[in-house]
């Protein structure tokens, strides 16, 4: 069993929402396999507290989500991709309205609509509250488990895509448990792997999201986007010991306000006040906690019925409470945290990247639907939209699989495991302080050249050893990680969420950054 081949017709990487989307709908059209490095549920879509944005009512227009999507892009958004998402998302809302998905409701039947950030109308459909990304992947799950023809294998690792003629035909994997080697053949394989805001210390990711997919997507050739363009959330949970969790967008649509130390509103007189984009609120808060005296701000709940927001935020009230705040009598400390990647691997608008028969959908494409800062509630519309748009074209044009190569043992040495950790720590502190919410050449430049000087290191010491799970990682984390801040010291402006103390204004045109050549090093596998 362990080294034999499994054959499908479609390969699902990835157990968040575009991942589990795309298995139910590519189910539709042959037989699935999803590979899930965790449990089944698990990844960012869990623990995602915002909403889906779609336009489910006759006060709003989809015009106007368009719109609103667009400005908050900052002219970097492809509008083709944003009038698709808008388009084809409110459907896709529809369809799991009907199939029974549980959005909050009002007390006349009707789905509760909430406001965020950048928004015109209210058209934030929530679940349980502030804990969507849960109820969706429990429901996303449900379906996935009662469909015979979608095999799941958890608790394993993508470790390589195997090629045929230049196209993707299929992956190698191997399992955490007993670290046995598989190949799974099939014409389309689809990542939904996630982002890589984990590769910074304050984070509201999971320590899992370090973009793995992303490096086996440039390994077989395919464009890496925009990776410059890390979305820091304004408002994370602050606390000195390091806790770090995502205060829900949600909580300022129901009228919170953000204080400074000295207690002022400080973004009263601004465009939007606290709900303008999360690249504007980011930065204002960034710019009161570098005035001092605090390393974080307050939310401030005060002035609203706590009762009533206990119907809606009780989980979260529950969890701030659980750190020793009493938001009844005290501003929530808060601060921005890395929280999503508008960056990855470059598609069209069927999540098709440059490799023939590789899919990509939700955080770890980069769609053109985000341009340079993503509207809030827009991320799980995407992992709808394109994870369904990937399993239909990956059905319209299947071709028969290639038998793959027997697989290649992969080591994974439990001492290189805690290596890797504190490893990744290291680099996690590099990117904090350098490639931060504010950036300039000096600090840049410093952040490269100490992860150049890491990769050099890992260079040297890896030809003296065998090739080895997490040494393979390390490397990758690396490669990744100077991608992001070279591209962040190439784009010399300040757009969206890439923002450079050295060029405050925007350039023109807008254009789009793209690495490639640096990540061929890393192994792929070519059937024979």
């Amino acid at each position: 069993m362990k080294d034999t081949l499994i054959e499908t017709d479609c390969i699902v990487v990835g157990s968040g929402v575009a991942g589990l989307y795309a298995a139910w709908c590519a189910a539709s059209n042959g037989r699935v396999v999803l590979v899930t490095g965790e449990a089944l549920r698990s990844g960012s879509s869990y623990w995602a507290q915002g909403g889906i944005a779609a336009v489910t009512t006759a006060d709003d227009a989809l015009a106007l989500h368009v719109e609103d999507t667009l400005a908050a892009g900052r002219g970097l958004c492809d509008e083709a991709a944003v009038e698709l998402l808008v388009r084809e998302g409110a459907a896709d809302v529809a369809k799991l309205i009907e199939a029974g998905m549980p959005f909050d409701r009002e007390a006349d039947g009707q789905p509760s609509r909430g406001l965020e950030g950048g928004h015109s109308r209210r058209r934030i459909l929530h679940a349980m509250g502030v804990q969507t990304g849960r109820a969706l992947v429990e429901f996303l799950a449900r379906q996935v488990e009662q469909t015979a023809n979608i095999q799941v294998i958890e608790y394993a690792a993508v470790c390589e895509l195997l090629m045929a003629d230049d196209a993707c035909a299929g992956v190698q994997i191997n399992r955490h448990a007993d670290g046995a080697s598989q190949c799974i053949a099939a014409p389309a394989t689809i990542l939904a792997t996630g982002g890589y805001a984990s590769l910074y210390r304050r984070t509201t990711n999971p320590h899992t999201s370090i973009g793995d997919g992303l490096l086996l997507a440039a390994a077989a050739g395919a464009r890496l986007r925009d990776l410059e363009f890390v979305q820091f959330h304004p408002t994370a949970f602050y606390a000195s010991d390091g806790a770090t969790f995502l205060i829900s967008e949600a909580l300022r649509g129901a009228g919170a306000h953000l204080r400074n130390a000295a207690g002022e509103r400080f973004l009263a007189d601004k465009p939007q006040a606290e709900l303008a984009p999360r690249d504007v609120v980011a930065r204002e808060i960034f710019a009161q906690i570098e005035a001092g005296p605090l390393p974080h701000v307050y939310l401030d709940i005060r002035h609203l019925d706590i009762d009533e927001l206990g119907g809606h935020f009780q989980h979260l009230l529950d969890r701030i409470a659980d750190q020793g705040v009493d938001a009844r009598k005290t501003g929530i400390p808060v601060a921005p945290a890395a929280h999503y990647c508008v960056g990855g691997v470059a598609t069209d608008l069927n999540a098709a990247t440059d490799v023939p028969g590789l899919y990509a959908a939700g955080e770890v494409a980069a769609t053109g639907v985000h341009g340079a800062n993503r509207l809030a509630s827009n991320s799980l519309l995407e992992c709808l939209v394109f994870a369904r748009r990937a399993a239909a074209h990956a059905a319209q044009t299947r071709t028969e699989p290639v038998d793959p190569p027997r697989p290649v043992a992969l080591a994974q040495d439990a001492s290189a495991a805690s290596d890797f950790a504190y490893f990744k720590s290291n680099v996690a502190d590099l990117l904090n302080a350098h490639v931060g919410i504010l950036r300039d050449a000096a600090s840049l430049q410093s952040a490269v050249e100490a992860l150049s000087r890491l990769s050099a290191g890992e260079t040297a010491s890896s030809s003296a050893l065998p090739d080895e799970y997490f040494r393979r990682r390390r490397r990758g984390l690396l490669e990744l990680a100077l991608a992001i801040t070279e591209s962040a010291l190439a784009r010399t402006e300040s757009r969206g969420v890439h923002q450079r103390r050295d060029y405050p204004e925007l350039s023109e045109p807008a254009v789009h950054s793209d690495s490639v050549a640096r990540f061929t090093r890393f192994p792929v596998r070519n059937r024979t």
